[in-house]
């Protein structure tokens, strides 16, 4: 699969059926119930994916789920290695320290746009 490729395929493991993409699978996660977790190194500042890919339209109805599959999986860590960007009606994900393989993407659900934290309960992270 070539860099840039927006091909999703679906795998099996142990009853479980999650999703992969060139950056990231969809897996178990150490954190809390699935997570995203790197297919391979991603350096700092390399674009992971897409977390939400219409920000007008959650802005405009609150309560509807335009999060794609990586934005459903995030989870939050207080010491985060990715960060979320909104760009062009998108809310892009970005490693905000190294990767490496095998290791969970997280964010800090508290640094997300106001939004999010509006139709997510963050007073528990802190």
């Amino acid at each position: 699969m070539g860099s840039g490729s927006n091909v999703v395929m679906g795998y099996k493991m142990k009853g479980f059926s999650g999703f992969t993409d060139g950056k990231y699978k969809i897996d178990r996660s150490d954190i809390d119930g699935i997570g995203a977790i790197a297919n391979a190194n991603i350096k700092k500042g390399e674009l992971i994916g897409t977390a939400i890919d219409n920000e007008a339209r959650i802005t405009t109805i609150p309560s509807l789920d335009t999060r794609t599959i990586l934005g459903k999986s995030l989870n939050h860590q207080d010491s985060e290695n990715a960060i979320q960007k909104s760009e062009n009606n998108a809310l892009n994900v970005y490693a905000s320290k190294n990767i490496k393989e095998g290791q969970e993407i997280s964010i800090n659900y508290n640094k997300a746009p106001d939004y999010v934290k509006n139709a997510n309960d963050t007073s528990d992270f802190k």
